[in-house]
């Protein structure tokens, strides 16, 4: 099979053409499809949270060939040979990493979810109370910004992972063993980017003019804009200050109260969907 550079899109890794032996050029070719259709649909995505779903939509099916390939005869036979086993026992230490942190992660995001759902509860049983408002929110910042602080430990716990285990390339290596190597790089640049979602830094509830002047703007429009950051998080931050922010009264405001909600409704679908990505990885790995 000709050799073709096939690469995660916005992943910090280049995934080269696995370059599997011939009995196994039928595997060999789905693997390669995959990949490239998993870099074609992030291309086309238009959210982070997205792009995230469809990595690890793509992991789950490149672990499912990855499973085809290792039990094969041939690929036994290679992974038995002695001058593999320190491979192969890397490799095993590196996958026992990826659950361990994929369960992290699955951990934060559940949280994530739980905050979430507590903050529309909560938002619509005290509507009408401005300074019970206002607690919940400092309530919600506070709990972001631990989970914030648990994401970004997870990511450098990845990136430590990644140092160790794929900083050089041994030519030794048999081709099955470089194809599950360039799979978990895959899978580190997948749940890197998840996390990376979820460590976004929690909005200042001090705007800037700008801020206040595109609020002023869209009030005279009739109500919210619809955001167009791509980040659900981001727009739950942005319609929460955009709510607390409003001189109106609660009941005059009924545009801003109903974003919140919105918002806070597709932040929690899209949690739901990370977390049963990341299960689904876990399960096939």
């Amino acid at each position: 099979m000709a050799s073709s550079s096939t690469e995660l899109s916005q992943a910090p890794h280049q995934i080269r053409s696995l370059s599997l032996p011939s009995k196994l050029n039928p595997i060999n070719r789905r693997i390669e499809e995959k990949l490239k259709k998993l870099r074609t649909k992030e291309e086309s995505s238009t959210s982070a949270s997205e792009a995230i779903s469809i990595g690890l939509s793509g992991l789950a099916e490149l672990y499912e060939c990855i499973n085809e390939v290792l039990g094969m005869p041939l690929t036994q036979q290679a992974l038995s040979l002695r001058q593999h086993e320190r491979c192969v026992g890397e490799l095993v230490k590196t996958c026992s990493s990826l659950v361990r942190l994929c369960t992290s992660a699955m951990e934060i995001v559940l949280q994530h979810r739980e905050t979430a759902r507590e903050v529309q509860l909560s938002i619509s049983n005290n509507r009408r109370e401005r300074l019970n408002m206002e607690s919940i929110v400092a309530r919600y910042t506070s709990s972001r910004k631990e989970l914030m602080k648990k994401a970004t430990g997870v990511i450098l716990s990845l990136k430590n992972l990644d140092d160790r285990n794929f900083a050089s390339d041994n030519n030794q290596l048999s081709t099955v063993t470089k194809a599950l190597r360039c799979v978990s790089i895959i899978n580190i640049s997948v749940y890197e980017s998840a996390l990376v979602f979820l460590s976004m830094p929690v909005l200042s509830p001090k705007w800037s003019l700008l801020s206040k002047l595109m609020n002023k703007a869209n009030g005279k429009r009739g109500g919210q804009a619809k955001s167009k950051s791509g980040n659900e998080l981001h727009d739950v931050d942005v319609a929460l200050h955009t709510f607390l922010s409003s001189r109106k009264a609660v009941d005059d405001d009924h545009d801003k109260f109903c974003a919140v909600l919105e918002n806070l409704k597709a932040f929690v679908g899209v949690m739901e969907g990370i977390e049963s990505g990341l299960e689904s990885s876990t399960v096939n790995m």
